[in-house]
């Protein structure tokens, strides 16, 4: 495994395309490499077999982070150790399967479990048409967007932020009640970020309304899926997708190596 193993570690040398053809020739029917993985971001790449892992640094931050796809833990190993020789981790994402039987080295401090969904265009009911006619698009830089994501324990995204390129909102009377946020990934991909409902008006299907709003707009956009994250124990966020349509892919447990910082997640 070791020979193996290094001869397939890479640095940023290697061109971001050949990078991508590495990842989906590992794992050609993952959604997370074809639609999640930014092959512009990616630092270091490792892979055996079907098991894949790369870093990278989250937008805006300096943390180098360690992706592995694959549920194989002693192969999971194997490649955060190839990918740590190279630059040292300060967090890792992996499955959620095998997350409980890393090393200690590679085992944070505190951690989120999160699980990623996704709706391709082909699936857009009739329904999603009909939730999405209560939302309205808003300006993108709404003041009101932040005071509403101040009721949200999980939305990092804020109005103004670079890469939204739309908002979704239920209004009444000047009230904004609901609010999500779009972004396009590097694959084409739409992703839903900031998904959030005032706690007075929850359970009237506000937010449904939003998510809906942006599917379809994403749709006539030509994205051919959209896809959000979220806190694997959202049992109400469950709930709402999928009524929408969307389907659970994986859960991943993600967490800093080093506990001087907080673990933040792309969790709508």
């Amino acid at each position: 495994m070791g020979d193996s193993l290094s001869s397939s570690v890479v640095g940023v040398s290697i061109h971001h395309a050949a990078l991508l053809r590495e990842l989906q020739q590992a794992r050609p029917d993952d959604p997370f490499v074809t639609w999640r993985a930014d092959s512009l971001s990616i630092e270091g790449l490792a892979t055996e077999d079907d098991h894949v892992a790369w870093t990278g640094r989250r937008r805006g931050r300096t943390e180098l982070w360690a992706t592995v796809l694959g549920d194989d833990a002693k192969r999971a190993t194997g490649l955060l150790r190839a990918l740590d020789r190279l630059d040292p981790l300060d967090g890792v994402t992996v499955h959620a399967s095998a997350y409980g039987s890393l090393p200690q080295e590679f085992r944070a401090p505190v951690t989120s479990q999160w699980c990623l969904w996704s709706l391709a265009a082909n699936r857009i009911t009739g329904a999603t048409h009909r939730f999405a006619a209560q939302a309205t698009i808003l300006d993108l830089d709404d003041s009101r967007i932040d005071e509403l994501l101040k009721h949200s324990d999980s939305a990092h995204i804020f109005a103004g932020a670079p890469g939204i390129i739309r908002w979704a909102g239920v209004e009444r009377n000047g009230r904004l009640l609901a609010v999500a946020g779009q972004e396009v990934e590097v694959s084409g991909a739409a992703h839903l970020v900031s998904v959030c409902c005032d706690p007075e008006f929850r359970g009237m299907g506000y937010a449904r309304a939003v998510c809906s709003r942006l599917v379809v707009e994403a749709d006539s956009d030509g994205s051919p899926v959209t896809i959000l994250e979220m806190y694997a124990a959202n049992a109400a966020g469950r709930a709402l997708y999928a009524a929408i349509g969307f389907t659970e892919v994986r859960q991943y447990r993600s967490g800093l190596l080093t506990p001087r910082i907080s673990v933040t997640e792309d969790a709508a």
